[in-house]
């Protein structure tokens, strides 16, 4: 009985200590394990637009990253300016990124370490204007390579209904404009530069509103004049026979007017309300006799020579084959209503025939026979004289006395050059 006593007191201390064993390894290992705990913090990081949150038991920031599977490359810095070792904090990526500003079709590259297209444009100073055009918003992140794109604006100038207004866009035509300004063309209106006329820079654009009236008004009608030869009037004197006198008529107009003013009209209807006279008026053409002055036989038959054989390419008793025409001293015919002619000598209707001629190709002076009568270069004249054998003969007799002439061919001899 006692050895069985003992033995059962032997076997409960055995398992008593077994179970103490156990909950010492518990508790030993439970210490451990809440030791390893209390030893964790958490660091926020900050990488471009992705933001993670780790517990860790690293100090050093690099190996921070590691653990939460962030690489850093060369040229990459960290700011750990809000970041305390075995505390916590943040830590923030800055990634030096390569991207290319193309502005206006000028590509630039720059090395920045901004998160966003504005972060970009704030720290490279450039400044972009609300009217600017850019194919990125500015709170797109930054990646390396990227190409911005900034479009400048264009700005033209609308001017419509007396206003001037100045607008920015960056495409589009001038219809386009018209739209974001609210103008509406009427049926006849048009633009300068036209509807389809692209925008460009300073480009002006003027809306032109076009209207159409009727107008009304008393014209004057002309009368004409007809001229009658008459055998019985001496040659040079007219005489009126009938006094002209202006008719009337009543016209009616479409008249365009442009913003306002008068561009140009069209004739819809006449009515002649009273008829033009015309004038009549009779020419003399009798021939007269006069007589013969001194000046008329020193031209003729004595002529002195002033020793000059040759000048300009012609010579001295020179027989050219040539063409004449007639004038008179009225101002159409002289060009100047004086009566004086180039070389100064004077003229007029009425006066006794001084024997001149006009011509360009001969010096004044120059004394030519016109089939033989003699006639002195004294004119000039249109480039028609200026050909070689050209020349205008000076008739006293007036316009009529010129027509009655009128124009033929002629032998011309060169009896003396130059005065």
């Amino acid at each position: 009985m006692t050895n069985q006593s003992f033995a059962g007191k032997r076997s409960f201390r055995t398992i008593l200590s077994i179970v103490i064993a156990i909950v010492l390894l518990a508790t030993m290992f439970a210490g451990t394990a809440f030791a390893k705990t209390s030893d964790e913090y958490t660091v926020s990081i900050v990488d471009g637009s992705r933001s993670v949150a780790v517990a860790t038991t690293e100090t050093e920031p690099i190996e921070i990253l590691k653990s939460a599977g962030i690489t850093v490359s060369a040229g990459d810095k960290l700011d750990i300016s809000d970041f305390k070792e075995s505390e916590g904090g943040s830590i923030v990526v800055n990634r030096l990124n390569t991207v290319y500003v193309e502005f206006d079709g000028n590509i630039t590259a720059y090395q920045v370490y901004s998160h966003t297209v504005g972060d970009t444009f704030a720290q490279l100073g450039i400044n972009v204007k609300n009217s600017d055009q850019i194919n990125y918003s500015l709170n797109t992140e930054i990646t390396d390579g990227m190409v911005i794109k900034i479009t400048s604006a264009q700005y033209v100038t609308l001017k419509v209904d007396g206003t001037e207004t100045k607008y920015a866009l960056t495409s589009g035509t001038v219809a386009d404009l018209l739209k974001t300004a609210g103008v509406t063309l009427g049926k006849d209106d048009y633009t300068e530069p036209s509807l389809d006329s692209k925008l460009e820079k300073d480009l002006v654009i003027k809306v032109k509103r076009v209207e159409y009236k009727t107008v009304e008004k008393t014209e004057k009608i002309k009368y004409s004049t007809v001229e009658t030869k008459d055998k019985t009037l001496e040659s040079g004197k007219t005489k009126v026979v009938t006094k002209g006198e202006n008719g009337e008529a009543e016209v009616t107009y479409q008249v365009k007017f442009v913003n306002g003013k008068e561009k140009d009209s069209t004739e819809v209807s006449r009515i002649v309300t009273k008829e033009a006279t015309q004038k009549e008026v009779v020419v003399g053409t009798k021939e007269t006799k006069k007589k013969k002055s001194k000046k008329d036989d020193d031209l003729s038959s004595d002529v002195k020579p002033n020793g000059v054989k040759s000048k300009n390419g012609y010579k001295l008793g020179q027989v050219i084959k040539g063409r004449y025409s007639h004038y008179c001293a009225c101002a159409t015919c002289n060009g100047n209503s004086r009566g004086i002619t180039s070389s100064g000598k004077k003229i007029k209707n009425g006066m006794d025939d001084p024997h001149y001629v006009a011509c360009n190709w001969l010096p004044l002076g120059t004394v030519i026979s016109v089939d033989g009568k003699n006639y002195t270069v004294v004119d000039r004249g249109g480039s028609g004289l200026s050909r070689q054998g050209r020349i205008d003969i000076f008739t006293p007799g007036g316009h009529s006395e010129c027509y009655r002439l009128g124009v033929g061919g002629c032998s011309i001899e060169i009896v003396r050059l130059g005065w």
